[in-house]
């Protein structure tokens, strides 16, 4: 078996230049050792991919109970982050990837999401007495989810609109998307939105946001308020009766619509979507662009 460091080396570096915060700050420090043990122990990436959903599921139904099983509840999230981090290494180590894992993988995502926030909502409402603070994890939900939306939006709707209609039936979609474009764009040799693009954070605060804007790593914060909350007594936010994980709802109910309404301007000023409709159209196989 490969030390820690070689697994590394094949399993991590293809891919690290593309990770997300979480991936650089906690992710592949943690996912590779689980890896390991999957090696070791001639485990499937499948037995991850399943796992991912139900460590994330029951982890989320025991959070509304708050107190010790709100702790074991973030911690098994927590674990099906890792989980989605060790099916893609596994694979990658077998070179076993397969395309309808990653149907599954998107469809467990939304489950989990969906869960984790219903429950932590439920959990605010137990704690504060308040049914309003139900609505700022819900808020953090729609948001969450709107976010995922908006970064496929262009693949989904230039592989429905183009990819797979007929030359006279996508003509005018393809003009639509070439119009503004400048000659050497078109050009350009391009990937699939979102994928084989290193992620770029604008300085410290660009990292800050998305480290505060991040739901892998929000996960990895309420387990940790869920632990204060054992040793700190609640206590009364403006008039609110709280304590640290009803806190954290307040912040992220907030922080999370906020994040995504800037995106969703930033994509429409940038023209984002017509530029990855492009990019898509260079990277389709049995497609040219013509000027």
């Amino acid at each position: 078996m490969e030390s820690i460091a070689e697994l590394r080396q094949r399993v991590q570096a293809p891919v690290r230049k593309y990770n997300d915060v979480a991936g650089v700050l906690v992710g592949d420090r943690v996912s590779i050792h689980v890896t390991r043990l999957f090696l070791q122990l001639g485990l499937s990436p499948t037995v991850a991919t399943l796992g991912m959903l139900v460590f994330g599921v029951a982890g989320s139904a025991m959070v509304p109970f708050g107190g010790p099983w709100a702790v074991l509840g973030f911690a098994c999230v927590f674990l099906y982050y890792i989980l989605d981090c060790v099916d893609g290494e596994v694979a990658r180590y077998h070179k076993r990837e397969k395309l309808i894992f990653g149907f599954h993988d998107f469809l467990f995502h939304l489950y989990v999401k969906s869960a984790f926030f219903t429950c932590l909502g439920l959990l605010a409402v137990r704690v504060s007495g308040a049914s309003w603070t139900f609505f700022l994890a819900l808020a953090a939900l729609l948001a969450v989810l709107f976010q995922k939306f908006l970064n496929d939006l262009p693949l989904i709707l230039t592989a429905r609109y183009i990819l797979l209609r007929r030359d006279h039936e996508r003509d005018h979609f393809v003009a639509q998307v070439l119009h503004g474009a400048e000659p050497s764009e078109l050009e350009q040799d391009g990937a699939l939105p979102d994928d084989h693009r290193p992620v770029i954070y604008t300085g410290p605060l660009g990292f800050l946001r998305a480290a505060l804007t991040n739901f892998d790593l929000a996960v990895l914060l309420f387990l940790l308020a869920s632990i204060a909350d054992l040793f700190v007594e609640p206590f009364a936010m403006l008039t609110l009766p709280a304590n640290c994980v009803v806190a954290l709802v307040v912040f992220y109910g907030f922080v999370f619509p906020m994040d995504f309404l800037d995106q969703l301007q930033t994509h429409v000023r940038t023209h984002r979507f017509g530029k990855e409709a492009r990019r898509l159209l260079r990277g389709a196989h049995h497609f040219r662009i013509e000027e």
